[in-house]
């Protein structure tokens, strides 16, 4: 019973998340909109950021419950190199994508970059949305 409330958890966790980018990028595309810089670029630019840390968090959750399952089953230090791994794997993937978006053109760099800046204030914001009993 406690692994299905530990997946509730992860995905109501990750549904904040997901909001609080989508809220974030449209910040984003109404501040270039007011200076008249809205383009496609940067409508790219800020999809991608905000979905590579929707992304990166949804990955982290799932190292964490494998990593989680590990260490019940007796097994700690395979536990602990899952999450090692998972983490190495995230920044890879983060920093391939984030290169990859800037050098093709397709991405305005600094919508792209926003969102992950933000992430931290929306896991903040996100604590006022937990529920107090779990």
């Amino acid at each position: 019973m406690t692994e299905m409330n530990d997946k509730k958890q992860t995905y109501r966790e990750l549904l904040i998340i997901a909001v609080g980018e989508l809220i974030c990028i449209c910040l984003i595309y109404g501040g270039f909109a007011l200076l008249h810089k809205l383009d496609q670029r940067v409508l790219i630019g800020g999809a991608v950021g905000g979905l590579t840390v929707v992304l990166n968090y949804f990955l982290m959750a799932v190292g964490v419950n494998a990593a989680a399952d590990r260490a019940e089953t007796g097994d700690p230090a395979r536990g602990k190199r899952i999450i090692s791994l998972s983490m190495v794997g995230r920044y890879a993937l983060m920093i391939v994508v984030l290169v990859v978006g800037a050098k093709s053109g397709l991405c305005n760099v600094v919508a792209m970059v926003i969102p992950l800046a933000l992430f931290r204030v929306i896991l903040l914001i996100g604590e006022f949305f937990r529920r107090k009993d779990g």
